[in-house]
């Protein structure tokens, strides 16, 4: 049986919808997984060196994201955190936290959360080690730009202070010892893991796999439409 030309454009048509149909259920099917996988992150517990899983002046690795890592060096600058979510009481409040810049042997530098701001700014003049977990930066601002302050834990925001060359992220301390191995004093908050979020839920997305390949079946069967009409008579 020929083909007429308009059958054949009709057909190329049908098959290009249901790819496209079919290509978007296999993309809803991997955020499917994706968020599957939300709960099932696990990070090592065991203390890495900081310069071990970053490299200074380049974007963070995922790897490195939520590890507990050790660095030493001397504080150089100090600032505050407005409105900043923390975990409290099995709910979340909103508390200004105490940042400050510590510089790296090497000219470079890196945030470090001590804990809640206090009315005084305490003076650690020496040399500082720091264990805590490292995080991802901000990329919202919780709070007005204004001196002495940043609108969000982000190092971009204290480029050029030191001429440093700054690791990506911030770490919350959660423990500071001096150059004796003295606990240095302040009101921690807590270092929980960080979990990116996707979109929608995992039975929803698998919902959304069933309509786009039910769309590329319809799409293959239009071309059809018309002549099973006229057989059975409709």
């Amino acid at each position: 049986m020929k083909l007429s030309r308009d059958s054949i454009l009709k057909a190329i048509g049908a098959l290009l919808i249901a790819a496209i149909f079919f290509e978007l259920g296999i993309w809803q099917l991997h955020r499917a997984q994706d968020s599957k996988k939300l709960g099932e992150v696990k990070v090592s517990s065991v203390v890495a060196k900081l310069d071990s899983l970053e490299v200074a002046g380049q974007n963070m690795a995922p790897k490195a994201a939520n590890r507990m890592v050790e660095v030493s060096g001397n504080y150089i600058e100090s600032y505050i955190a407005r409105n900043q979510k923390i975990s409290y009481g099995g709910g979340s409040k909103l508390v200004t936290l105490e940042v400050r810049l510590m510089k790296i042997h090497g000219d470079r530098g890196i945030l470090i959360v001590r804990g809640v701001s206090g009315i005084s700014t305490q003076t650690i003049p020496d040399k500082v080690k720091v264990i805590g977990r490292l995080y991802p930066r901000q990329t919202a601002d919780s709070s007005q730009p204004a001196a002495g302050e940043l609108s969000r834990l982000d190092p971009g925001l204290v480029a050029g202070v030191g001429n440093l060359n700054l690791y990506d992220g911030y770490v919350i301390a959660q423990v500071e010892t001096n150059a004796l191995g003295q606990k240095i004093s302040a009101e921690r908050i807590p270092a929980a893991l960080q979990i990116s979020k996707v979109a929608g839920y995992y039975w929803q997305h698998l919902v959304y796999v069933f309509i786009w390949w039910l769309l590329a079946l319809l799409a293959l069967s239009a071309p059809f439409y018309n002549r099973l009409r006229d057989k059975v008579g409709i």
